[in-house]
């Protein structure tokens, strides 16, 4: 028979590992968004950051999904960031005759997406244009604003599908290549990627002259942060992990804003108590109380403020509170700009 209290105590234990790596993630990100403002013009250390950030993020998918959870988390994700990953994967395998370019506009707007799943739709689109080519030629990752929507172009001079095949390209099953063993994700797979971020794809090909596949995603709108606040507004951040507390602290005031911290539940109640608050960030698991004890308690006495709870748990972003009248739930790790625009969205 099943031992119900050791199965109970893996569980547990699981969850408690899963908070601590997504607090290690959380400040793992805030520091590459740290150093890539402060190396900026060093390209050398900017490649580095971009490879902490990147793997960070593939990271928290595999996270997510050894904890069986069917929903893909989607984050604010800068195409950037799936393009340096990109560089990294596929340049040093490059063949001598095949020449990868990457054109992306300034002021590149962000999308929410699931990391990964861009990533693999990204990647395998252009291994199919790498191999599409014989001997020479040459590939171009473009990506440009177009009104709410981001536009995106992977564009080879390979050897070009016949109008009879291409009407099939994305059927399930279907495949240019010979060997289907090692057929890579599939553009079956690719299409419902893209589709699953309310996207669309389209391709168009000419033998002997190329193929060109044209992938549209909606952008996140106004995703640029005020850079300048002249008023100062008091917020107690509450989290368990005293390094977020450090780092979020020490962002945070850089924007103007008077940061109050508390590392435990009862300390996060004592100085709401004592103080007057414009916002409340307060971490789902915490000791003695825990963010929605806290919660339930702040709302007794307020029953307005702002309030943001962070956790690393899907089901708790999935429930609804009505009692607790939370204003954001935020998914662990959550990044510096994503949660300065929810502040800034809520109070300025």
């Amino acid at each position: 028979m099943p031992n119900k209290k050791a199965n109970f105590t893996v569980s547990s234990e699981l969850k408690q590992a899963i908070h601590d790596l997504n607090n290690i993630f959380t400040s793992t990100l805030a520091s590459s968004e740290i150093l890539e403002k402060l190396c900026k013009n060093n390209t050398k250390i900017s490649k580095y950051t971009q490879t902490i950030k990147t793997n960070s993020l593939q990271a928290i998918d595999i996270i997510n999904a050894l904890t069986n959870n069917r929903t893909k988390i989607k984050k604010s994700i800068a195409i950037i960031d799936i393009v340096s990953k990109l560089k990294m994967t596929l340049k040093p395998t490059l063949p001598k005759g095949v020449k990868l370019q990457f054109q992306l506009a300034k002021n590149l707007k962000k999308v929410d997406a699931n990391y990964s799943d861009l990533y693999r739709a990204f990647l395998n689109l252009l291994i199919n244009a790498i191999e599409s080519i014989t001997a020479f030629g040459t590939i171009v990752f473009s990506a440009k604003n177009k009104n709410d929507q981001i536009i995106i172009s992977i564009k080879d001079s390979g050897k070009g599908i016949s109008k009879g095949k291409l009407k099939n390209i994305f059927d399930e099953g279907f495949s240019l290549k010979k060997d289907k063993l090692n057929a890579g994700l599939g553009l079956t797979i690719v299409k419902k990627i893209i589709e699953n971020h309310k996207g669309s794809i389209d391709v168009s090909s000419k033998l002997n002259v190329g193929t060109e596949f044209i992938i549209t995603l909606p952008a996140i709108i106004n995703s640029e942060v005020k850079k300048y606040k002249k008023q100062t507004h008091k917020i107690l951040l509450a989290d368990d992990d005293k390094i977020i507390l450090e780092l979020f602290s020490d962002l945070l005031s850089t924007y103007n804003y008077d940061i109050t911290t508390a590392f435990n539940g009862k300390m996060a109640i004592t100085e709401f108590n004592n103080n007057k608050f414009d916002l409340i960030i307060i971490d789902k698991i915490m000791p003695f109380l825990d963010g929605l004890e806290c919660i339930s308690l702040i709302r007794k006495t307020n029953s307005t403020i702002p309030i943001i709870l962070t956790t690393g748990s899907q089901e708790t972003i999935d429930k609804e509170y009505p009692d607790l009248k939370i204003a954001k739930k935020m998914k662990k790790p959550w990044s510096f700009e994503d949660m300065l625009k929810t502040i800034q969205n809520l109070i300025g």
